[in-house]
């Protein structure tokens, strides 16, 4: 499974609400889980689990962009999400850069080699600097979600 086939233009979100880290975060997963349908108590695993991840190191990376991940036992194939923020958020990149872009990868803890290959293939698309510039001045989710899905 690669990047394209976990993401899907009804988990791309623009706008994202927040002024920092962790409001933009569950905004964006409380998003993803109510189109994916995810009940409460499955959403407050995903949030825990991503919230956790987020305090080993941030997954703020260059170029503006962060991929909050986590593997949870109850996913059975990575799911990705992708949104954007009007704002810049301190995401603790290490270019000291604000960050608009946001990939959120929820992987199975049955498949973490599945998990590695779409981050890897985020962190690939994040190279793009074109790509990244147009996605962090889109004005909807129709549009976000046909330059991405159209792109790759």
């Amino acid at each position: 499974m690669g990047l394209m086939d976990a993401l899907k233009k009804e988990f791309c979100f623009y706008p994202l609400e927040g002024e920092d880290k962790q409001s933009v975060l569950t905004d964006l997963i409380e998003k993803f889980c109510a189109a994916y349908g995810f009940d409460e108590i499955s959403r407050k695993h995903v949030e825990d689990a991503v919230f956790a991840r987020e305090t080993l190191c941030s997954t703020g990376l260059e170029n503006g962009i962060a991929i909050p991940h986590a593997k949870l036992d109850f996913i059975k194939n990575t799911l990705v999400a992708l949104a954007v923020s009007r704002k810049d958020i301190d995401f603790g990149a290490p270019d000291g850069n604000t960050t608009k872009v946001f990939f959120l990868v929820l992987g199975s803890t049955d498949n973490p080699s599945e998990h590695v290959q779409v981050l890897s293939q985020i962190a690939k698309l994040a190279k793009n600097t074109s790509l990244i510039k147009a996605i962090k001045n889109v004005g909807s989710p129709q549009e976000l979600s046909s330059l991405v899905l159209q792109e790759n």
